[in-house]
């Protein structure tokens, strides 16, 4: 038999249910309850935000919602990466700025963008748009018309004239460049992107890959008309954060010191 309320995206099969109410527990906007025979049900249908915890954590696939096909869902692997490997792997990131001259491959991009579009996001909204500039012609390109946007920046002339003696201390003659954009009318866009690019930066580092911040970049998109036409921004976005991709061209073998936490214990 299978249960559910009325106008709701939600149901329930009442033979595999198991009532033990994890998925009531994991909601994190209080869209299930239990209803008067002991099951599962939405409660209200306004608030779900298709994040499929529910059906994540059902261990008998007793629930289902509109929207979130069930062969859609990934099983978890057998073997995670332990702690050690990957706190190695955290504090072993580095801010890559000298690349091989390799270019990255359009697959092994997909694939990063494959686990950053997996990052949290606002209220599950994943509004994120990418932007990929794959080729060191194309993001050499793009830097030329970068620096165009600094000039009227009197603050920064040592960029330009590193620039004009041959240097490129934006963009680094990375192979690729990666910019997640979120709509500028959402509060949350920076977050979500900056959360998202950490997870490609790790992804990355994951393949033998580095990345770079791209700040300068980030800064002009967002004023400079001929950056944003040039990367095809879509109308009403805005470019939250941008990552030099590519392989590094040297091996780093040690992990430097950083400053200790500043801590509050409230």
């Amino acid at each position: 038999m299978e249960g559910h309320g009325a106008m709701s995206r939600t149901t329930v099969n009442e033979s595999t249910c198991i009532k033990d109410y994890s998925c009531v527990a994991v909601c994190p906007t209080g869209t299930l309850g239990i209803n008067d025979r002991g099951f599962p049900e939405e409660v209200s249908e306004a608030t779900c935000i298709s994040c499929g915890h529910c059906m994540a954590v059902c261990s008998t696939g007793a629930i289902e919602i509109d929207g979130l096909p069930v062969e859609e869902f990934e099983s978890l692997p057998a073997a995670m990466a332990g702690q050690k490997e990957l706190e190695a792997l955290m504090k072993s990131r580095r801010s890559i700025r000298v690349f091989r001259d390799k270019p990255v491959s359009a697959e092994t991009i997909e694939a990063l963008l494959e686990i950053a579009r997996r990052a949290p996001s606002a209220k599950n909204s994943q509004l994120l748009h990418w932007i990929v500039v794959n080729g060191k012609e194309k993001v050499r390109a793009l830097a030329r018309e970068t620096i165009e946007g600094l000039l009227p920046a009197s603050a920064r002339p040592a960029l330009v004239e590193m620039w004009e003696s041959g240097a490129d201390r934006l963009l680094r003659g990375a192979p690729a460049v990666v910019l997640a954009c979120a709509p500028a009318k959402f509060s949350w866009g920076a977050d979500d992107a900056v959360i998202a690019l950490s997870y490609l930066e790790l992804a990355a580092a994951a393949r033998g890959l580095g990345v770079c911040w791209a700040g300068y970049l980030k800064l002009v998109a967002a004023s400079h008309q001929p950056v944003q036409d040039m990367l095809n921004v879509p109308e009403g976005y805005v470019v939250r954060g941008a990552l030099m991709l590519g392989e590094s061209k040297f091996r780093y073998r040690r992990i430097p010191p950083r400053k200790p936490a500043s801590v509050s214990w409230i």
